[in-house]
């Protein structure tokens, strides 16, 4: 029994302890808790204190004045054309004879380019000059018939006056001679109907010389000698391999003149209006370090495209060294004047939204007001306006979504953007 009395005390110290234990783990939690829950009541007092402080101070806001509108850098995409280019064809038919040029030869106006072989042709110029002849002939002797009848008439109505010959006879010699006078006109008739035949086959025997229409240099040769040659017709394109015709058939030759070039743009709708003739332009070669060659406008369609709302557009640009091609890309730069615009402003300054296009300016008593506008061109960093400003406003440079309308603000000057 007293062994028993002994071991109770012990368990009764074990409580107690674990007791104090878990009392002083409660105790920590409590305390961190509440050093948790003072910081966050703080921060969010300080939060208050700083929103409060930023509302009752004085929104500052960068400001710009519109530009008046100038002119406009537009640079568009083209290809150069030979001022005159022409394929050369056939008008007879035969074999090529002879060829006196090839790719790159420079030839002037008339120069002969190649002979063509054509009997047939030849044979029946002979044919007509023979029958020309023969016509003519025939002419004198119904000519010679009519003197005669003629003269035999006349002799018949002397007889006649004096009643020395039956009248019939005179008749007869009346009717003789119109005869005569009748074949005389149809063997004229038949002379100038030869003599036509002739010309045209004189003609046809000329076109056997193939010559230049113009100066100029060769751009293409499609034939060589022997090759069979039809009237009119193109021919296989052998300039890149004669002995494996690879291109496209076109005509016996090609020439271009290149003393002047020639490319055709296609001028947007909002440029339209201020592309004249006469107009200079910049012409620059893509991928080529040269000075920019100076052109014009030569002429325009004076109707945009309904499909593009383009104005096709042709600039002339001089090229007398030779030192560009034909089919070159290139960029055409034009400077474009204003078109009913009046002011430019930076495009970070234009707010386009469901209410249309606004900016925001910055008026007396540093009141915020937005002002509509009609938008202009758009030239990427700036655009222009067409109305609705009168150059004096102070126009914030980059609004941003918390400005309001009558809202204070402190306007401060800010450096315009380039290219504004």
């Amino acid at each position: 029994m007293n062994v028993a009395a002994e071991a109770h005390p012990a368990p009764r110290a074990r409580t107690r302890v674990m007791a104090t234990i878990a009392g002083g783990i409660l105790i920590l939690f409590i305390i961190l808790l509440l050093i948790g829950v003072v910081a966050r009541i703080r921060t969010d007092r300080e939060l208050k204190t700083a929103a409060q402080s930023v509302q009752t101070a004085m929104q500052q806001v960068a400001v710009i004045r519109a530009n008046p509108a100038a002119d406009a850098d537009l640079s568009l995409a083209g290809t150069t054309q030979a001022i005159k280019d022409s394929i050369i064809y056939a008008r007879t038919s035969g074999y090529l004879k002879k060829r006196y040029v090839d790719i790159g030869d420079q030839v002037k106006a008339g120069e002969l380019l190649a002979e063509i072989a054509s009997p047939e042709v030849d044979q029946q110029l002979q044919q007509g000059k023979a029958d020309l002849n023969q016509s003519q002939k025939q002419l004198q002797l119904q000519q010679a018939n009519l003197d005669l009848a003629r003269v035999t008439m006349a002799r018949y109505q002397a007889a006649d006056a004096e009643n020395a010959v039956a009248k019939e006879a005179v008749d007869q010699s009346v009717a003789t001679a119109r005869t005569a006078q009748a074949a005389v006109a149809a063997a004229e008739a038949t002379v100038a109907s030869n003599v036509a035949n002739v010309r045209r086959l004189e003609e046809l025997t000329s076109w056997e010389r193939v010559v230049a229409p113009f100066a100029g240099s060769v751009l293409q040769r499609n034939v060589d000698v022997g090759a069979l040659i039809t009237a009119g017709s193109p021919t296989n394109n052998t300039a890149v391999a004669p002995l494996s015709v690879t291109g496209a058939a076109s005509g016996l030759f090609e020439i271009a003149q290149i003393d002047a070039l020639r490319v055709f743009v296609n001028v947007p709708q909002a440029y339209a209006a201020n592309v004249k003739k006469g107009l200079p332009v910049r012409v620059t070669v893509r991928g080529r370090q040269m000075q920019p060659v100076t052109g014009t406008v030569d002429r325009t369609a004076t109707a945009l495209d309904p499909v593009s709302r383009t104005l096709l557009t042709e600039v002339d640009i001089p090229n007398a060294s030779h030192e560009l091609f034909p089919g070159l890309f290139i960029y055409v730069g034009f400077a474009i004047g204003p078109s009913g615009s009046r002011w430019r402003v930076p495009a970070t300054a234009v707010i386009i939204d469901a209410k249309g296009t606004r900016v925001a300016t910055v008026g007396p008593g540093g009141k915020v007001h937005f002002e509509p506008f009609a938008l202009g061109r758009d030239f990427g960093a700036s655009i222009d306006i067409q109305a609705g400003l009168n150059g004096g406003e102070a126009i914030v440079a980059q609004p941003t979504v918390s400005l309001q309308e009558g809202q204070v603000v402190k306007a401060i000057n800010a450096p315009r953007p380039r290219g504004s």
